[in-house]
């Protein structure tokens, strides 16, 4: 998804490109530089693993459960559960407005 993102970046860029000559396009082409090199420079630090939303749930429910089984999660394991917590509550709030 993310590299179809970027390609469709790429591909305006060099429609824009082609119409330099006007002020709006060299605005946008300037736009979509700054957008793939932020999305470059954010891929280069960070891993996406496409989940679904009900996955997501699933995952996080099963490492509450973990939790709760044993005295303590692992580290990675309460990172990767807060990490999911929050995509998930993230989602939820932008769908709320």
């Amino acid at each position: 998804m993310l590299t179809d993102y970027r390609n469709w970046l790429e591909s305006e860029l060099k429609l824009l490109g082609n119409a330099s000559h006007h002020a709006y396009s060299f605005g946008q082409a300037n736009m979509a530089k700054r957008a793939i090199d932020r999305l470059d420079e954010e891929l280069a630090r960070n891993l996406y693993v496409p989940l679904d939303r009900a996955a997501a749930r699933r995952m996080l429910t099963a490492l509450e459960a973990l939790g709760q089984q044993s005295t303590a999660l692992p580290p990675e394991l309460e990172a990767l559960r807060d990490a999911v917590m929050a995509a998930l509550d993230e989602v939820h709030e932008d769908s709320s407005l």
